[in-house]
């Protein structure tokens, strides 16, 4: 799976941002959509289809450059005299600044499974993707250190996790929900993530929903039982 460096690259398409700043985005976001058409683009490419001059796109693709965004995939030579022309790409990360439709295509999904099968068949649908994301997260470790590295795993996906002790075991604190389109229509999807944490911890301990998102909580807790000692 590819992932980005430590960039919100959510950010790029600001259309709330007003002013000189958003029109610098803008012309990045625009750069980044006339590579996607067309594949690959020079300085003067892009010059000619942003009406810009060529120092003003060269310095809005040393930032896309800097982000990883896009690379140089090779030089055009010039017609006559003149130096070769760098030619852009976009990276295999770029991939993740364009418009996504995740959400309505899950939705239509779900939905499909519950109306053509019992509600058993679909939990256990679901419980069968959560083992396969756990199964390729690979987790080791003592349970402590297994913790840590379940809310590194979840924080990667958006989860805004933590954890804690209480005194009935560790409590996995879930701040947003990456479901929270769909949360409303299909709450089995809080199962699957019990699941999925059940599984990254081993499949030794079954955690408990205590509070959820769904129900109008400020963030989903969930119980973990363990054998990491209560600090006195």
């Amino acid at each position: 799976m590819i992932k980005s460096k430590q960039l919100d690259l959510r950010a790029l398409p600001l259309v709330e941002w007003t002013g000189e700043f958003a029109v610098m985005q803008n012309v990045r976001q625009r750069i980044l959509q006339i590579l996607q058409e067309r594949g690959q683009a020079t300085v003067a490419d892009l010059a000619e289809a942003l009406n810009m001059a060529p120092v003003s796109v060269r310095h809005h693709l040393d930032i896309l450059q800097g982000d990883g965004l896009i690379r140089v995939d090779g030089v055009r030579r010039r017609r006559g005299a003149g130096r070769p022309q760098h030619v852009y790409a976009l990276t295999p990360e770029a991939i993740l600044v364009f418009p996504k439709n995740y959400e309505e295509v899950l939705h239509h999904l779900l939905a499909v499974l519950e109306e053509d099968f019992p509600a058993e068949r679909v939990d256990a649908f679901l419980e069968r993707v959560a083992q396969r994301i756990a199964r390729e997260a690979r987790l080791k470790g003592p349970e402590d250190a297994l913790l840590d590295q379940v809310v590194a795993f979840l924080n990667e996906r958006g989860y805004m996790a933590r954890w804690e002790m209480s005194e009935k075991g560790a409590v996995i604190s879930l701040v947003n929900c990456p479901y929270a389109g769909l949360i409303a229509q299909h709450g089995r999807l809080c199962r699957m993530d019990v699941c999925l944490i059940f599984h990254l911890l081993g499949g030794k301990k079954e955690p408990v929903l205590e509070s959820a998102i769904r129900d109008g909580a400020r963030q989903c807790q969930i119980q973990v039982p363990t054998l990491v000692p209560v600090a006195p």
